[in-house]
């Protein structure tokens, strides 16, 4: 189907035209991300904060990649077959009525029932939302520029993330836990009005239009979601778990092993956003271009030490550095694995392979979560960190090991007699 044909007469898109739903597309994944953040750094230091033990924390954020791990499949269908910029609004007004329900809730309950019952409803149109906004990007962005706006785009994320960690561990400190949901909510509304403005521009359907030219055309034409190679499935994992933990346990961190407070817990938050923000800003750049996902284990590893590393820190400073290389890390992995996926997969079924991706990880954290929910504060954050980063390094070398075993028996096997 030719690009003309899938797009009302009144919305054909233009260069200005493409312009400008870029520019609206940023402006509304900055203000998501930065009432998503909002929303679990209140969440996560109200339950900390209120003598919770870290069981408490995982168990919220286990019901959240519950709802997640249920969701992710039946949200990558949906993105294939309606139109897109509708499901984002559709995400953003359920997020908006469920943060102004819990901070009516946070009066007259306590925050654990509260929290648990609003984020099961929150992850389900977050990830309405993540699935939907992820699949629009090939058909918005040049081919041969999807690293560099996938990097924009995250960069935007990350953006919105910093200005939360900010005014959050302002808000905490200064006003009742409510306010920090309400101040989530503003971002939201932002976030749907300027994604409305894409829709009047350009009306984004799943069809298969933006296929790179280096894709051969079997491929395009055949490819499943099953042809998303193991390895990048697997640095996918560890990465997105990694983040998790760190958002499950950092919190509990600061509180017992940096003897910190609100601000000081948002000051880590603000500098994993700003590390994410510089390694964003250097995959602009036109020679990063052709970056692939090989790199990625090598981000992943690197990412493993600086885990293993919190368990002798003790310094705020030092503490602030290890959370600038891990959001750095984490976003240079993730967006070079979506690439990688935008690049393999056809537009049609790209809403379905990042679904059944990112159920691997929810299955995953789930397990994480489960774990951390049964040994309660058994073990301090730093030494979950420990023990994780150095699974992550143990998995990566192992992988590494394998396929140079593969390597030299497919040499030996191609040798002559």
């Amino acid at each position: 189907m030719n690009q003309d044909a899938s797009i009302a007469p009144n919305l054909a898109p233009d260069r200005a035209g493409l312009l400008s739903v870029r520019r609206f597309f940023l402006i509304s994944a900055f203000f998501a991300a930065a009432g998503r953040n909002a929303y679990y750094i209140g969440a996560v230091w109200m339950l900390a904060a209120s003598g919770n033990n870290a069981g408490s924390i995982a168990l919220f954020l286990a019901l959240g990649s519950t709802s997640e791990f249920l969701a992710s499949a039946p949200a990558g269908y949906l993105v294939d077959r309606v139109d897109r910029q509708r499901l984002c609004m559709v995400g953003d007004c359920v997020r908006i009525a469920i943060l102004l329900m819990t901070s009516a809730a946070l009066v007259l309950q306590e925050p654990d029932a509260v929290l648990y019952g609003s984020v099961i409803l929150f992850a389900v149109a977050d990830r309405l939302y993540l699935t939907a906004s992820s699949a629009m990007v090939p058909s918005i962005a040049r081919s041969e520029s999807l690293v560099a706006f996938n990097s924009l785009a995250y960069f935007a994320m990350q953006s919105g993330n910093m200005l939360a960690a900010i005014a959050t561990g302002w808000l905490l400190s200064a006003k009742p836990g409510t306010a920090c949901f309400l101040f989530a909510a503003g971002p939201f509304a932002i976030s749907l009005l300027s994604m409305f403005r894409t829709a009047l521009r350009y009306r984004i359907l799943p069809v298969d239009r933006c296929r790179p030219a280096q894709v051969p055309r079997e491929t395009s034409e055949g490819e499943e979601t099953s042809r998303v190679p193991s390895c990048l499935v697997l640095s996918y994992v560890l990465i997105y778990v990694m983040g998790m933990l760190i958002s499950a346990l950092i919190s509990k961190y600061v509180l017992e092993d940096l003897q910190g407070t609100s601000l000081e817990f948002g000051m880590l938050e603000f500098y994993w956003a700003a590390g994410a923000i510089i390694s964003m800003l250097i995959l602009t750049f036109r020679r990063f271009s052709k970056v692939d996902g090989r790199v990625t284990p090598i981000i992943v590893l690197l990412a493993g030490v600086a885990m293993t590393a919190f368990y002798p820190t003790r310094n705020l400073d030092v503490a602030s550095a290890l959370m600038a290389l891990l959001g750095a890390g984490y976003n240079l992995s993730r967006v070079l694995i979506d690439v990688e996926i935008q690049r393999l997969v056809s537009s049609t079924k790209l809403g379905r392979a990042k679904g059944w991706v990112h159920l691997a990880c929810m299955g995953f954290s789930l397990l994480v979560y489960a774990g951390l929910s049964v040994s309660g504060d058994a073990l301090t954050s730093s030494a979950v960190f420990l023990a994780f980063g150095s699974g992550m390094i143990a998995v990566i070398v192992a992988g590494y090991g394998f396929h140079l075993v593969k390597n030299r028996a497919s040499s030996r096997r191609s040798m002559p007699l």
